[in-house]
């Protein structure tokens, strides 16, 4: 087997795990990532799927487990009654966790920050990547793993840009021993929802910030959708405090008051009492705006687009992680299949990645309008449910 020198951009968990896992099957590895030190999460969790920690139950047993298991998945009234609980036994972590084990795995060697990828060249025979600094690097095959603004994907496709979705999520954690007994009791080992018209919240429990995952050290993470047009509202949002206009994430302490406080406010008007709590007591919220991207393609040459580089899936099923980790196991195998030609490789991978992701994309889209605009979602519809397959799955 010929062994394809391989350059990786972005370093998230997408690119940290394609670069593992091709690192183990013999490739020299390099990875270049846009930001000029550690990647930080701002504080949001995130559904742990069985391939987005696969790379750590089959090649590093030992390492610490970063994320943690809750029962039930249960959704309740504005009363906090209970309508229903189902024993589903999701796993929940944060991002800022995971990426750090990932990165200790990789090592910092070669993987390099403040390097953006803005250009390359394929010539047929090897691929040069064009970094912002004026550098380059060559290698048989260049991954872009940088997410749902994708550089390589506006080169590559420049007509396939994100289409903003008419809502955004209010994200943000709370101290779990900042929270009352009662609420302590109904977070303990369940993720919640609550049905709104229009929208939903969830709550559920993460590592806190040491990876503590025993109550009450832990951290109960917030996901609240909302709708807001185009034409005014969007705007008006997404304008931080300073004037600037966002268009994908407002990071924490970045939203205008007056924001905070209509959705607080709303927030006391419509929640469950755990939930208003979860939601009141976080600080400094975020906000990220959700977005549909799907690429019809994913292999170009010796260029590939990986996770939310070719699709950004809306976060109902949370598998945006899940997606990506399963491109770089797909790539990995395709490799290894083909004895290392990258064409061969591509020419495997991308029919079943693509069909992969048009079958999530479709999904929860479909998900997403039933919720937001159709008042249509149905407490413990067993199709409500977290999967990259399928539900469940």
């Amino acid at each position: 087997m010929t062994r394809p020198r391989v350059l990786i951009a972005g370093g998230s968990i997408g690119g940290l795990t394609a670069g593992l896992l091709l690192r183990d099957l013999g490739c020299e590895v390099e990875i270049f990532e846009r930001a000029t030190t550690t990647l930080e999460d701002r504080g949001a969790g995130i559904v742990v799927l069985p391939i987005t920690e696969r790379y750590f139950r089959e090649h590093h047993p030992s390492t610490r487990r970063v994320s943690l298991e809750l029962t039930y998945w249960t959704y309740v009234d504005q009363a906090g009654r209970v309508i229903s609980a189902d024993p589903d036994h999701y796993r929940f972590g944060s991002w800022s966790s995971m990426y750090r084990a990932l990165l200790e795995a990789f090592g910092r060697e070669r993987y390099h920050f403040d390097s953006e990828v803005v250009g390359f060249d394929d010539t047929g025979d090897l691929v040069t990547a064009h970094i912002a600094d004026g550098s380059s690097a060559t290698g048989d095959l260049l991954v872009f793993a940088d997410g749902f603004s994708s550089t390589g994907r506006s080169l590559l496709m420049p007509e396939v840009a994100p289409q903003y979705a008419g809502y955004v999520a209010w994200r943000g954690t709370t101290p779990e021993s900042a929270l009352s007994g009662l609420a302590r009791t109904d977070v303990a080992d369940a993720m919640i929802y609550q049905v709104l018209d229009p929208g939903h919240i969830l709550i559920y429990a993460i590592p806190g910030p040491n990876s503590e995952t025993e109550p009450p050290e832990r951290a109960i993470n917030f996901v609240w959708y909302r709708n807001y047009p185009t034409g005014g509202p969007y705007e008006d949002l997404m304008e931080d405090r300073h004037g600037d206009q966002h268009t994908g994430t407002l990071p924490p302490g970045a939203i205008r008051d007056e924001h905070v406080e209509e959705m607080r406010a709303t927030a006391r008007l419509s929640l469950a009492p755990s939930l208003l709590e979860v939601v009141t007591g976080c600080d400094q919220p975020l906000i990220q705006a959700v977005f549909d991207v799907h690429s019809p393609r994913m292999a170009f040459g010796r260029v590939c687009l990986l996770g939310d580089a070719a699709t950004t899936l809306r976060p109902h099923i949370a598998a945006g992680q899940a997606k990506a980790c399963a491109d770089g196991w797909a790539l990995c195998d395709a490799l290894a299949a083909s004895e290392g030609d990258v064409a061969r490789a591509l020419a495997i991978w991308e029919p079943t990645q693509l069909a992969l992701a048009r079958g999530a994309f479709d999904r929860t889209r479909a998900m997403g309008t039933a919720s937001q605009f159709g008042s249509a979602m149905v407490p413990g519809d067993p199709n409500w449910k977290f999967g990259l397959w399928e539900p469940g799955n």
